[in-house]
């Protein structure tokens, strides 16, 4: 049993004089066999050798080529300051089998004789900021902005003109493509990712707005110039306006902006009860006008409200005011496809028109109900600035009314009545003024 021990001991020792002496002999200033930097194999090179095909390797594979439809996009590496750590990584493939105890290395060139594999990464830094500047290059000449379908009137016919969709570049593929190149040095061309786009509106459902939903006219003054150039103005900007099945229309969010503000022109207008010049006199109309239309199409109105004073143009209860803040006109679109609104403005009255699709037409009649009329007071005031026995009507006064706005359905066998709105046009007091003021009475002296 002793002499197999010492038999065995002899062979170890044998074995251990021979991989003592293969390492000897290993030509000094090497890198080991089996030995890879990124799938580069630097097996028996130098450092200086290592180094030089490492940088060989990496002038060959730095250029990517980015291509979009038959365009190609050449970028080098260089462009990022890509900085690989040549030095770094070949001086620790250098290392395994030499950087631990005798026996440890031993252990590590055993195996890599044997065939095993030894890999380490090729370290680098790039600028994060080129990177990104080079992609909002990319965007700039690939990507576009979504063309919505359009639909107008054409000799008193609806046209539809198709819509193009826009095109974004994936930011984050293109970017993840960038760096798995520097990372990997693979790959010399790759697709540049997209995303189609959809516009808000397309041609697939414009085509369904085919039926005038319902219409209302109002007419003006057409020699008061400056209003009538508001009531343009307004008509302008809330004309072929599409609203989206359960989007909300806004007549403010229309007619808002230095630019359509800059339009206006000074024109009577209601305010606090009271008729004074204002900015945009005549908006109101366009309002009014609209949300006629709009109760005749049967659209859910969600915000109205009605002058302080009857306005001439229309009837009580049926008038919408808008100013700045929440005194706008809105309604929704509670149908399955879009609506459109259109205005046209004649010589003397504004007709706003609403077309949908023929199956959200309905038979609608509107009737306003007075509920309450109120009574206004007469007040006397004395002035000094008139002489006894003087008078001035200072304020004409007029009376309040309540009324109540109904939308009547008529489809059915019986018809449907939908209260809309309560409308309040508060009563102002006559003031009528009476002098104090003494006469002076001067003689005539004759000399």
């Amino acid at each position: 049993m002793r002499r197999i021990k010492i038999v065995l001991l002899s062979i170890g020792i044998f074995f251990l004089q021979g991989t003592v002496l293969s390492t000897a002999l290993e030509i000094e200033g090497k890198i080991h066999k089996n030995i890879y930097i990124d799938n580069i194999d630097v097996s028996k090179l130098t450092i200086n050798e290592a180094e030089d095909k490492i940088e060989s390797f990496i002038n060959n594979s730095c250029e990517l080529n980015l291509t979009y439809k038959g365009n190609i996009y050449k970028i080098n590496l260089n462009d990022f300051e890509v900085n690989y750590k040549i030095k770094d990584s070949v001086k620790e493939a250098y290392e395994i089998g030499r950087s631990k105890n005798i026996i440890s290395n031993i252990k590590t060139k055993s195996k890599l004789d044997l065939g095993n594999k030894e890999a380490i990464g090729l370290k680098y830094s790039y600028s994060d900021e080129k990177i990104d500047k080079y992609i909002s290059y990319i965007k700039s000449q690939i990507e576009k902005e979504p063309i919505n379908a359009n639909i107008r009137m054409d000799n008193e016919k609806l046209v539809v003109e198709k819509e193009e969709y826009g095109i974004s570049v994936n930011e984050k593929y293109l970017k993840d493509k960038i760096v798995n190149k520097i990372d990997t040095l693979k790959n010399s061309s790759e697709e540049i990712m997209i995303t189609k786009i959809k516009p808000k509106h397309v041609y697939e459902e414009l085509a369904k707005i085919d039926t005038e939903l319902g219409s209302y006219e109002t007419y003006f003054n057409k020699d008061n110039k400056n209003r009538v150039n508001n009531i343009n103005v307004a008509s302008y900007y809330t004309s072929n306006v599409l609203v989206n099945k359960n989007e909300e229309f806004s007549f403010n969010r229309n007619v808002q902006g230095e630019e359509i503000v800059s339009k206006l022109k000074p024109a009577p207008v209601i305010s606090n009860g009271k008729v004074k010049e204002g900015l945009g006199g005549g908006i109101c109309q366009v309002s009014s006008t609209i949300y006629n239309a709009a109760l005749y199409s049967g659209l859910e109105i969600t915000n109205v409200r009605n002058h302080t004073i009857p306005s001439g143009y229309i009837e009580k209860g049926r008038d919408a005011t808008v100013s700045r803040g929440d005194t706008d006109l809105r309604f929704v679109n509670k149908f399955d496809t879009p609506i459109l609104i259109y205005n046209k403005v004649y010589e003397d009255r504004i007709v706003s028109t609403i077309y949908g699709n023929k199956e959200d037409k309905k038979d609608i009649d509107i009737e306003t109900e007075i509920i309450q009329t109120i009574p206004n007071n007469t007040i006397v005031e004395k002035t000094d600035n008139l002489y006894k026995g003087e008078k001035n009507i200072y304020e004409n006064g007029r009376i309040g009314y309540k009324v109540n706005t109904f939308r009547v359905y008529k489809d059915g066998n019986e018809p449907v009545k939908e209260l809309i709105h309560e409308s309040y046009y508060p009563p102002m007091d006559k003031v009528i003024k009476y002098g104090t003021k003494n006469k002076i009475n001067y003689k005539v002296m004759n000399f």
